[in-house]
């Protein structure tokens, strides 16, 4: 999910404001301050037992450190300064004011050649903002976080001016927190640590009695769910009334203020979700095959839970009682990680689920919620192999990826759509602007949406502009290749960067292309792997391109919204797979089952 470019507005205006805040300063006030901040710090046990201590160099009259540098010269301790070399950042230690040297952003940096290796250093942070619960902003590039993030043992205190501490500050998952922050008046403690592992511990528990629940138990515990749901529906809305009011107060985009929103009628749509999951087969003991050995074995593959899985996922409320609908038919624990933009409600429900499953004389901790949304408590849980068995991402590109590249548990990549209709020159005129106003228009901040279309230069005269007066009628902008900017002043010229977007917004991308052959090969460069489409009446260009496209849904002449587990009749979805490993395509309940070997013998030994 991309940021709202309102919110990328905020971060700016406040670094704007806080620096205009520091630049105003005389070097009085900075030296009077930095020492009232300094002097705090060389009191800390933290910098008197560090051995190694990386200090950030001062600019634009940030809070001064030369007196903590000069403290550990002398007292021998081993001091460092950061170098940033293109996107990275490496901290290198030097001894005295003759070993810096001017660098990236006309910053101090040490000229020396050897980095710190020290795991258990103190590093002195600096940043532009932060908040009480030690979140920070800084300068945008993430070269502290990137390096924080490779080094998680060391001890992290940040340096500020009272006036650089503001309101909440809503963390993303890269963002990398101090323990402490130090400022002229006080010192700020980062919150109680989460107690994960408790949490982790608890649902692997629940998984073992889990999976012993027969179809009809598993059921009635569903069907309890939904009717507490509906109970408590008023105490949900008020949860989630909270969660959009903060939403909307920090700027985000009114297509994920949707995506984050709930009412009645889409509390109906969870509710139904659930009792669907009830109505489907219970796969759990199925025999996936089963044959005998000559030696006398009888042997069996049956369909079996995972155990526990964990799911990390963003501003969608609803992901909260479909995962563990799915997860709990099927016998396993879950563990949600949400976003912070949903927390209110996030907690609502779970407490709503765990509820009814007690009273069912079931353990609790068949859901649990990972209710700090920190990025620290995320990183650590996607460290937890040893409790949870697969990890299930969703949400925006970087969410995933991050989730990708850093968990040590097997993790269900599901992808971002940037989701493609191609009109071919056998189109069907008449199916052409429905099918591309629902796909595009009928909800903005979904992954099935189309961003992109593609056309057949034989029909380009006489599709494109009926698609420019439904979409801009609609407020849609349209981004398209010299071709398409032909037809109308108002759309704006395509860049690379357009075809690969996915924009959950009012604006979609166009190109004309010469054969269902180019179609193809564009959609199959720029794609994400999720859902494309192709109106078309002719059966050869259709065969094409559903062998050609190489993404988990491929249609021909329906919308891209159609790719939903409620939809494909699974009940509520896990989410929408777009790599080939294990599942593919939205993963209902069997994409949330392995399976084991059970062998009936009768006395046999192996010669």
């Amino acid at each position: 999910m991309q940021k709202s470019n309102t919110q990328a507005i905020n971060k700016k205006m406040t670094r704007n404001a806080i620096k205009k805040m520091r630049l105003e300063l005389s070097e009085e006030e900075v030296h009077a301050l930095s020492e009232a901040c300094t002097s705090k710090v060389l009191q800390f046990p933290e910098l008197q037992e560090a051995e190694t201590v990386c200090v950030y160099m001062p600019t634009g009259n940030e809070i001064d450190t030369s007196a903590i540098i000069q403290y550990c010269l002398d007292n021998g301790k081993k001091v460092a300064a950061p170098r940033v070399e293109g996107d990275t950042m490496e901290f290198y230690y030097f001894s005295d004011a003759s070993e810096l040297r001017q660098g990236a952003y006309d910053i101090w940096e040490p000229t020396g050649m050897i980095k710190v290796t020290d795991e258990e250093s103190l590093v002195i942070v600096p940043g532009v903002a932060f908040d009480l619960n030690c979140n920070r902003i800084g300068y945008g590039k993430g070269y502290y976080d990137r390096y924080l993030s490779n080094h998680p043992k060391m001890k992290k205190i940040a340096l500020a001016y009272e006036f650089q501490i503001v309101g909440k500050i809503k963390q993303e998952i890269h963002d990398v927190r101090p323990e402490m922050i130090v400022t002229e008046s006080r010192v700020i403690m980062q919150p109680k640590e989460f107690d994960l592992i408790s949490v982790c511990k608890a649902a692997k528990h629940a998984s073992r009695s889990l999976c012993l629940l027969d179809t009809a138990k598993k059921n009635a515990c569903l069907l309890k769910v939904s009717k507490a749901i509906e109970e408590n529906q008023e105490v949900i809305l008020k949860a989630n009334a909270k969660d959009v009011a903060n939403a909307k107060k920090n700027g985000m985009a009114d297509a994920l203020v949707d995506r984050l929103s709930l009412n009645e009628q889409r509390i109906q749509g969870i509710i139904e979700g659930v009792v669907q999951v009830v109505s489907l087969t219970d796969p759990i003991g199925t025999v996936i095959t089963r044959f005998d050995r000559p030696n006398g074995l009888h042997i069996e593959q049956v369909r079996v839970p995972f155990g526990v899985i964990g799911i990390i996922y963003e501003s969608r409320p609803n992901v909260t009682v479909d995962a563990f609908s799915l997860c709990f038919k099927t016998g396993n624990a879950v563990i949600l990680r949400g976003g912070s933009d949903a927390i209110h409600t996030n907690m609502a429900l779970v407490s709503v689920i765990r509820k009814a499953l007690k009273s069912m004389d079931v353990d609790e901790n068949a859901i649990c919620l990972v209710e700090d949304t920190s990025r620290e408590v995320a990183a650590r849980f996607m460290k937890m192999k040893q409790y949870v068995d697969v990890l299930i991402p969703r949400g925006g590109a970087g969410l995933i990826q991050t989730v990708v590249e850093q968990s040590t548990i097997p993790v269900i990549e599901t992808g971002t759509g940037n989701c493609h209709i191609y009109i071919d020159r056998y189109a069907d005129i008449n199916k052409v602007v429905p099918i591309v106003h629902n796909a595009k228009l009928q909800r903005l901040g979904v992954c099935n949406a189309c961003e992109s279309l593609v056309i057949h230069e034989k029909i380009a005269d006489e599709v494109i502009p009926l698609l420019i007066e439904d979409l801009q009628k609609e407020g849609c902008e349209i981004r398209g290749d010299e071709k398409v900017c032909s037809y109308n002043p108002l759309i704006k010229e395509a860049t690379e960067e357009d075809y690969g977007t996915e924009y959950l917004a009012k604006i979609i991308s166009a190109k004309v292309v010469k054969s269902v052959y180019e179609a193809i090969e564009h959609i199959n460069k720029y794609s994400t792997g999720h859902s494309e489409a192709i109106i078309t009446e002719n059966e050869e260009s259709a065969k094409a391109f559903t062998d050609g496209i190489d993404s988990a849904c491929v249609y021909v002449n329906a919308s891209t919204r159609f790719t939903d587990g409620f939809e494909f009749g699974f009940g509520a979805e896990i989410g929408i797979s777009t790599q080939k490993l294990h599942a593919r395509g939205p993963m209902g309940l069997l994409a949330l089952t392995s399976s084991k070997y059970v062998i009936q013998g009768n006395g046999q030994i192996r010669n």
